[in-house]
Formats: structure tokens, C-alpha cells, sequence
């Protein structure tokens, strides 16, 4: 009996097929893997990861894309608050600050390269 055909009948997909649907790298999820943030089923050189493991791949993805830290994140994972993508409120508040911080700090830079006579073809308008 051929297990790999089997387990992929049984609603699992290859790490290929979700670093296709997710468009993140093997590197990525193996990372993922070694961190604890994720544990798909194993055999020999093959991973198998099912529709729960996704998703909780998209929250891991979700949360790393706002700034959380891989700590923060593993926390997140491990006590789901009520808030988006189950964070805290106080979190929450915190990655808001951060985000704000980081958007303006990126706006002052980019003010100073326009005021320096920067004409560059990819820059936007406020």
C-alpha cells in the first residue's frame, strides 16, 4: 500500500502545494517547523500538512506581516485572546503603535529624499 497517495486522498497537502497556495518558501515553513510553530505530519523526507495546519499557517503569516515577533507570535498561538487574528487588546494597541511609528518614520525619510531632489520612478504621492 502506497502511504503518501493515501495520506494525500486523506485531504493532506505536500509542503510544495502549501508554499503554492500560500506563496511562502520551503525555507519559510521548515522554519516554521524548527521554531514549534508548526508540527505537519512527517515520513521519511516528505511533509504532510492538513487543511488546520494552513490555517494556522495563515494566522502565523497574518501576524509576522503586522510585526509580532516569533515569541509574540508563539504566545498568540498558544492563548488565542478574543481580539483579530487573536490578539490581546493591550497587544493589539501595542502593534498598532509600532506599525504607526514604523509608517511614520518611513514617511520622514521619504520627505527627506524629496526635499534632497530625489526624482525616483517609483515614487508615490502621499
Amino acid at each position: 500500500m502506497n502511504t503518501s497517495s493515501s495520506i494525500a486522498d486523506a485531504g493532506f497537502l505536500t509542503i510544495r502545494e502549501v508554499c503554492d497556495e500560500l506563496g511562502v518558501t520551503l525555507r519559510t515553513l521548515r522554519f516554521y517547523e524548527a521554531q514549534g510553530l508548526i508540527a505537519p505530519k512527517r515520513e521519511p523526507r516528505r511533509r504532510f500538512y492538513y487543511t488546520t495546519d494552513v490555517e494556522r499557517l495563515r494566522v502565523i503569516i497574518r501576524l509576522k506581516s503586522v510585526g509580532l515577533s516569533l515569541r509574540e507570535i508563539r504566545e498568540v498561538l498558544q492563548s488565542p485572546a478574543d481580539g483579530p487574528y487573536g490578539l490581546t487588546a493591550n497587544l493589539c494597541e501595542e502593534v498598532f503603535k509600532r506599525l504607526s511609528v514604523q509608517r511614520a518614520e518611513a514617511e520622514a525619510g521619504l520627505a527627506l529624499l524629496a526635499d534632497a531632489g530625489c526624482r525616483c520612478s517609483t515614487r508615490t504621492s502621499p
